[in-house]
C-alpha cells in the first residue's frame, strides 16, 4: 500500500512507504515533493475497524475475531475472579533464580562465571 502524493503542479502518484517523511522529486515535472506521514487515526482502516468494534460492544458481542491466534493472552481472566482474589497474579509461581557460588556469592543462574571469584559454576 502506498502514500499518496501531489506535487505543486496537481500530478498524484503514490510512493512507497519507506519513503514517509522524505522530500523528493515529482516523476512528471521534477518538482520537489514532500511525503507526509500518513496519520494512522484517519485512515479508512481503522475507522472501519473501530466503527466495527464500536458496534459490536454495544450489541454486547465478542469481536469475531476474539477467539483467533493475534490475542496476545491464552485466556482473558473474568473481571468478577480478578477482582474478588486479593493476590498477586505472580502468586507463588515466581521463582528465584539465583545460586549461590563455593565463596558464597548468589549469582544470577544464566552467569557461567562468579563475577566475584571467577569459578566456573556448574550447572545442573
Amino acid at each position: 500500500m502506498g502514500i499518496p502524493v501531489t506535487c505543486r503542479n496537481g500530478h498524484h502518484f503514490s510512493v512507497k512507504d519507506k519513503y514517509a517523511g522524505k522530500k523528493g522529486l515529482c516523476p512528471y515535472c521534477e518538482g520537489q515533493v514532500e511525503v507526509r506521514v500518513p496519520d494512522a487515526l484517519s485512515s479508512q482502516e481503522f475507522k472501519k475497524a473501530y466503527t466495527q468494534a464500536y458496534r459490536e460492544e454495544r450489541k454486547g458481542r465478542t469481536p469475531s475475531n476474539a477467539n483467533s491466534d493475534s490475542s496476545v493472552f491464552d485466556n482473558v481472566p473474568d473481571e468478577t475472579t480478578a477482582s474478588a482474589s486479593s493476590s498477586s497474579l505472580l502468586g507463588s509461581s515466581v521463582v528465584r533464580h539465583n545460586i549461590r557460588c563455593k565463596c558464597g556469592e548468589s549469582v544470577p543462574m544464566w552467569f557461567a562465571k562468579c563475577p566475584k571469584c571467577g569459578v566456573f559454576l556448574e550447572h545442573f
